[in-house]
């Protein structure tokens, strides 16, 4: 059973990601303008979503590796690789947002 729910909550957070990353892609492409800087855009909403969704991703991720019980070999490795990289994608985020934290904070 613990392997079931590490698994669900995995996916749920990966399908989170996903659509906040899909959210994202149709606001950049429907062509909507950040000129003003005013305006928080759904650009905005989405990048802020993923920053966000940075610590929950990592615990789903580690929870999950947790209930597989991966040990050390190459493909294990690989594996865990794998499973860490929509995390390491919102950490991406997050450390986007922290940089424009600092520059507001120097400004």
């Amino acid at each position: 059973m613990k392997k079931k729910a590490a698994i669900s909550i995995y996916v749920i957070g990966v399908i989170v990601a996903l659509g906040l990353l899909a959210l994202l892609v149709y606001s950049s492409v429907s062509g909507e303008s950040t000129y003003d800087t005013a305006n928080f855009t759904v650009s905005d909403i989405a990048r802020l979503g993923l920053a966000a969704w940075t610590l929950p991703m990592w615990g789903a991720s580690l929870f999950l590796m947790k209930a597989l019980r991966l040990k050390g070999t190459l493909h294990e490795k690989q594996n865990k690789m794998l499973i860490s990289f929509p995390a390491i994608v919102c950490t991406g985020f997050f450390i986007f947002y922290i940089i424009v934290f600092i520059m507001m904070m120097f400004r």
